[in-house]
């Protein structure tokens, strides 16, 4: 039985940016399946101001799954960041950019809103505060991150939903790995605290916590 008191340290597979493509590609058309249909778009869309013309920065976009869903839903205009160049060829409204969330290459204060998905629980509790305070620098207005809630039952239904339904290896490695990699609310709020940055966190049905920080 895996231990869910504290987050693990165990690798994903999705971080080796030497695997070969046909395993990303794989691994984002699935993703983008989870965030439609387990609350991955809801949990960032249900907390972004309500006014037009939004810029908004995606750290660490992965495929840009989520700014693509978002952009179809909400007028803005989306920049997604990345390291990895292989999932950015998947932007198709949003604007891509290579580039490392440790460092964010912008200005202070260029975006109204600064969000990332699915990415803190791939990063150590250092990195994590050095990538929110990097995001608190770049943006004027808000700051969003979504990630998994560690918790049993999601543990055991994204290793039950994985076999049963995923052809991707990574998803199938991952997505367990990654829940025990998560975090839980009080969690979030250190790194928060650690980064000087003032923040809540919310619960987001049905297994993700949102940390919100506003200016």
């Amino acid at each position: 039985m895996p231990s869910f008191s504290s987050r693990a340290d165990l690798s994903e597979i999705m971080d080796d940016l030497s695997r070969p493509d046909s395993e990303f590609d794989e691994a984002y058309r699935e993703l983008g399946i989870i965030n439609r249909r387990l609350g991955g778009i809801r949990a960032i869309e249900r907390f972004l101001p309500h006014k037009s013309n939004l810029l908004v920065l995606d750290v660490a976009a992965g495929a840009c799954d989520v700014s693509e869903a978002l952009l179809r839903r909400i007028p803005a205009q989306i920049v997604v960041l990345d390291v990895n160049p292989k999932g950015l060829k998947s932007a198709r409204k949003s604007w891509p950019v290579t580039g490392n969330a440790l460092e964010l290459p912008f200005r202070d204060n260029t975006f109204d809103v600064v969000m990332a998905s699915l990415f803190f629980h791939h990063l150590s509790e250092a990195n994590c505060v050095r990538v929110l305070e990097k995001m608190w620098r770049v943006s004027r207005e808000l700051v969003l991150v979504n990630d998994l809630y560690r918790h049993p039952v999601a543990y055991w239904s994204i290793r039950a939903l994985a076999a049963a339904f995923s052809k991707s290896t990574m998803v199938r490695h991952d997505g367990p790995v990654s829940v025990l990699r998560s975090f839980r609310p009080r969690e979030l709020l250190q790194v928060a605290d650690r980064a000087g940055v003032p923040a809540r966190v919310y619960r987001s049905f049905p297994f993700r916590l949102v940390l919100v920080a506003e200016k």
